[in-house]
């Protein structure tokens, strides 16, 4: 799903709002986020908004700078949908860690430590900062930040399987092999028990 697009229609839900608007509102939201979230430009903002008005989801109106789009009765009910749809599904996309971790044996065993125990100590930086932002928002209803607090919660369950993988390292339970590189590929022998 194209999250321009739902940024787009989620944005136009406020207000009708120009592509310029919609950037500039989301810069300032990404800003003040603890998420980090991508910001799309004006440019695709406009892009989206186009696909949506084209869709019959959105209604251009001609404004003093550029086109404001407003969303159509289509739209609501389409925002709706994909949000639902995006909450029911798993998201099918593998992060770079994931891929990186299935690469795991290909680093010296040093090497994979360090990487892992930088990424413990990012990982801990991360979630103090969004502990910090749920305690900023007390305050503000639980559902309005609780994409922070989902941030949270997979920011810490990805920290204790590091933590376990790297305990595991330390006592021998996750062996590194010795692996010899042939015209066949990675051969090696299994760790001895």
């Amino acid at each position: 799903m194209n999250e321009t697009i739902l940024l787009t229609l989620g944005l136009l839900l406020e207000r009708p709002m120009s592509p310029a608007e919609l950037a500039a509102t989301a810069l300032e939201r990404a800003a003040g986020s603890p998420l980090r979230p991508a910001t799309p430009t004006a440019a695709e903002f406009a892009t989206a908004a186009t696909a949506l008005r084209h869709a019959g989801q959105t209604a251009g109106h001609p404004g003093s700078h550029s086109e404001t789009h407003a969303l159509t009765d289509r739209g609501r009910a389409a925002f709706g949908e994909r949000v639902a749809a995006s909450l029911a599904a798993p998201d099918p996309a593998q992060p770079a860690f994931h891929t990186a971790v299935g690469y795991l044996g290909a680093l010296e065993r040093d090497t994979a430590v360090a990487a892992l125990q930088a990424r413990t100590r990012g990982l801990r930086d991360r979630a103090a900062e969004l502990e910090t932002a749920l305690a900023a928002g007390a305050g503000i209803p639980r559902l309005f930040l609780i994409e922070n607090e989902y941030a949270l919660r997979m920011c810490r369950a990805e920290l204790a399987w590091v933590e376990e993988v790297l305990a595991e390292t330390g006592t021998g339970a996750l062996a590194w092999p010795q692996v010899e590189v042939t015209g066949d590929g990675w051969q090696w022998e299994a760790p001895s028990a």
